[in-house]
């Protein structure tokens, strides 16, 4: 797509941030503790293909995800009403789905036939919420000045920034899937949860306020301002937005092998 091209002459050649969405996952595991559980604890049969519409549209977003020094990754990021499912477009590559009304998140590994499941922990609550800072955090959105139009939208730049240090930012185009992006967003605080339930694990002198607002207290605001075409984070990692359609899907792409060992992310 032309727009890609044009768009990163644009973009500030800033500190780019590099990682791939797979490295998400590895430090999300290494922070908790896993435990075996009864299969049937999960009620894995309540995801049920037939409770999906066959002829339904999903939304596909197709990321690059890139770390310096190593071959970008292709993700593609399926999203309809019940799931999002994140793999690298091939149909039996390791997946990550994601039930929207039960806000669980399901890592499936096939080499290893297990299935990791990881609950929702309602960080917005008081025993989780984002605490008051000893450093000052500020976000702003501005429109990208001659940068190509994409959608038919302008482009903007989000920045979240953390003692005067930009953590997070964003090239996004606004009010786009805006039920989508919620998805996304719903997805982001499930992970953050998880983050800020095994904080204690990771020791302090790693809590910069970067590493607190950026990949603790990481709520996914911009996802509410509209669609990313790129993201990059204080962690080292960046997404590039390579194409996105609405494509028919077979329905059992939202479907758990039922066979494989369940385990549960503990976050105490």
């Amino acid at each position: 797509m032309q727009w890609i091209s044009d768009l990163r002459n644009i973009i500030d050649r800033r500190e780019i941030l590099k990682i791939r969405l797979k490295d998400i996952l590895k430090g999300l595991l290494l922070l908790i503790i896993i435990a075996d559980i009864n299969a049937a604890e999960l009620k894995i049969s309540e995801i049920n293909s037939s409770e999906l519409n066959s002829s339904e549209l999903s939304l596909a977003l197709y990321y690059d995800e890139v770390e310096e020094g190593v071959e970008a990754q292709h993700m593609r990021y399926l999203i309809n009403d019940r799931f999002l499912r994140i793999d690298n477009g091939r149909e039996q590559a390791d997946f990550i789905l994601f039930d929207i009304d039960k806000k669980i998140i399901y890592s499936v590994n096939h080499d290893d036939q297990t299935i990791l499941k990881i609950d929702n922990i309602p960080w917005k609550m008081p025993e989780w919420k984002s605490p008051e800072f000893k450093f000052s955090v500020s976000d702003k959105l501005e429109i990208v000045q001659g940068a190509p139009e994409v959608h038919n939208k302008p482009v903007y730049n989000y920045q979240l920034s953390a003692d005067n240090k930009v953590c997070t930012q964003v090239f996004l185009i606004k009010d786009t899937y805006a039920a989508q992006m919620n998805i996304l967003y719903l997805y982001q605080q499930v992970l953050s949860g998880q983050q800020v339930a095994t904080l204690k694990n990771t020791p302090v002198e790693f809590h910069t306020p970067c590493f607190l607002t950026d990949q603790v207290y990481h709520a996914g605001d911009y996802y509410h301002l509209g669609l990313p075409l790129q993201i990059t984070y204080s962690r080292g990692y960046m997404k590039l937005l390579k194409d996105f359609r609405e494509i028919s899907v077979n329905k059992n792409l939202f479907v758990l092998p039922e066979k494989y060992k369940l385990y549960k992310a503990f976050s105490e």
